[in-house]
């Protein structure tokens, strides 16, 4: 129990419970509210609904923003951990070292993303002069609400295994075996995934702020559709190339030792522009899912500008970001890392 002791485990547990509290509560109130919902009445009973559901929306806007950021507390958590555990360089070995392994990662990635939808749906929501999209975004809770227990629940599983006597691996023992080192700077599968993950990162910036430009249902369909192949082929990239070059060694290919200072916490912006990139262009797409649901396209339309242009600067940071170590190593040595 020794790892309920820990500052950066204790807050990150205070904000998992304030989260799933906050949602539980909200969805209790959000199927009391969706009973007795009647769009378009006047009643006095259903003016008292409508204020009741903006209450519940702005207390789950300010949880959810709160819990967005339970997943780099749930990394710098275990970051600070490896501190006290024999044999852990980084996050990678904490995580490692327990039963649950890197499901805190996982699912406190899944609900950030259903949080960050929510939020698109909710502010799309109130661009409306009609709440046309209050009860759907109430039925929503019925998804978020389920993943943010989840993820309490896993993080606290993961928190109450930690033994910080155990003697765990470092990354280097379980990564960097197995990486690209055929010579030359398009050997191994590390330089096509770079490749593609810039290429498919500028695509998805292009549709996106086509998008913004003239706003289409297809083309928001197809932008959201680009942003997954996007990001998996940047994770993928980043762990076969792009980090390497940016340790210097042609085998050390560990995500987490990317947020330390000694390569500058490249990880941080890297991996919070690929979050929110992902999750704005996803947005896109289910603000086009929803047009059809109200009769106000320049309110639409006005979303899906606000999400293409961020969604385009997103996309060109994780670009950038990618490339920056490599073309630094190649402007400083003339080669590649391998070769």
């Amino acid at each position: 129990m020794d790892a309920f002791s820990r500052p950066w485990l204790l807050a990150r547990l205070a904000t998992g419970v304030l989260v799933a509290v906050l949602c539980l509560v909200a969805l209790g109130v959000g199927w009391r509210v969706m009973r007795h919902w009647r769009l378009g009445a006047t009643s006095e009973g259903q003016l008292a609904l409508e204020r009741r559901a903006e209450l519940v929306a702005t207390l789950v806007q300010v949880a959810l923003l709160v819990a967005l950021g339970g997943l780099a507390l749930t990394v710098l958590a275990a970051d600070r951990s490896a501190q006290s555990i024999r044999g852990a360089m980084c996050a990678f070995g904490v995580f490692e070292s327990t039963g649950v392994g890197f499901w805190p990662v996982a699912t406190s990635a899944l609900s950030a993303l259903a949080c960050a939808l929510w939020l698109v749906l909710h502010r799309l929501d109130l661009r409306l002069e009609q709440p046309t999209l209050t009860r759907t975004k109430l039925v929503a809770l019925n998804v978020v609400t389920p993943l943010v227990v989840l993820d309490l629940a896993t993080f606290s599983t993961f928190a109450a295994q930690l033994d910080f006597d155990v003697i765990a691996s470092c990354c280097s023992v379980s990564l960097d075996a197995g990486g690209p080192r055929r010579s030359g700077v398009d050997a191994g599968p590390g330089f096509s995934l770079f490749a593609a993950a810039l290429a498919f990162g500028i695509g998805a910036a292009t549709l996106l702020f086509v998008n913004a430009r003239r706003p289409s249902r297809a083309l928001s369909i197809v932008g959201a559709l680009a942003s997954l192949p996007a990001a998996a082929l940047a994770l993928g990239a980043t762990l076969l190339y792009v980090a390497p070059h940016a340790y210097e060694l042609p085998h050390h290919r560990c995500p987490f030792c990317l947020l330390h200072a000694h390569v500058g916490g490249i990880g941080w912006p890297l991996f919070g522009a690929l979050f929110a990139a992902t999750a704005l262009g996803l947005g896109t797409g289910l603000v086009a899912a929803l047009r059809h649901r109200t009769t106000e396209s320049a309110q639409v339309d006005d979303a899906l500008g606000a999400l293409g242009r961020w969604g385009a600067i997103g996309w060109l940071v994780v670009v950038i970001t990618l490339a920056f170590p490599v073309a630094s190593y190649w402007v400083r040595t003339g080669a590649s890392v391998f070769g």
